[in-house]
């Protein structure tokens, strides 16, 4: 199957964000709410197009380059982020079995509209937050684009992925001729009304 680095698409976050720790400090601490437009996240992914989908297994059908060029519409729901946008695929070769034989066929370049509609579900108890794609085509066509690179965007919907918040940078400030550092614990993820809302509990420390 098709495999999807994680949270390709929610990987802009990470640039509202702070990485998570655990302290013995941190229960002693009150949340802090922080609340994201989707405008503002909007803007920030289109700022990192385009942006690739790696593929992994699918065996030797399929071989090239997928990726997102643009997104045309973003808007947040109940724990749901819609996409509008436009996905292409270069260098782009299909293997099909005629008569026992395969026969590697070039396509070339594919450009498709697509929407997206991204789940989200935060495990609370582990401080993680995971996202789940699905792929549809807008315009229901059945041209060379629509048979090719929609069958490899909906394999990544058979699984969760994880958003790979340990891997943010902390925050560094000076105090006089201190440098403090503040780490936050995501203790939880909400999307709705057109905004996520991320909780944090705040741990500073000097460096």
């Amino acid at each position: 199957m098709t495999r999807m680095k994680p949270a390709v698409l929610l990987v802009s976050l990470c640039l509202f964000l702070i990485p998570a720790t655990r302290s013995a400090l941190a229960g002693k601490t009150q949340p802090i709410t922080m609340s994201l437009p989707a405008a503002a996240l909007h803007q920030t992914i289109s700022a990192l197009l385009p942006l690739p989908i790696t593929l992994q297994g699918q065996g030797k059908q399929f071989e090239g380059k997928i990726s997102i060029d643009s997104i045309s519409k973003l808007t947040i729901g109940d724990n749901l982020i819609g996409l509008q946008g436009q996905v292409s695929g270069t260098d782009m070769k299909v293997t099909t079995n005629i008569g026992g034989q395969n026969i590697q066929l070039k396509v070339g370049k594919l450009v498709l509209p697509v929407t997206c509609d991204i789940a989200l579900r935060f495990d609370r108890e582990k401080k993680i937050l995971y996202c789940k794609p699905q792929f549809h085509n807008p315009l229901n066509g059945k041209n060379n684009s629509a048979q090719t690179l929609l069958p490899l965007l909906n394999s990544l919907s058979d699984r969760w992925y994880k958003v790979p918040l340990e891997k943010l940078t902390p925050l560094h400030g000076k105090v006089g001729t201190q440098t403090v550092s503040v780490q936050m614990e995501v203790i939880d993820v909400q999307a709705g009304k057109d905004r996520l809302v991320f909780k944090f509990l705040p741990i500073a420390g000097k460096k």
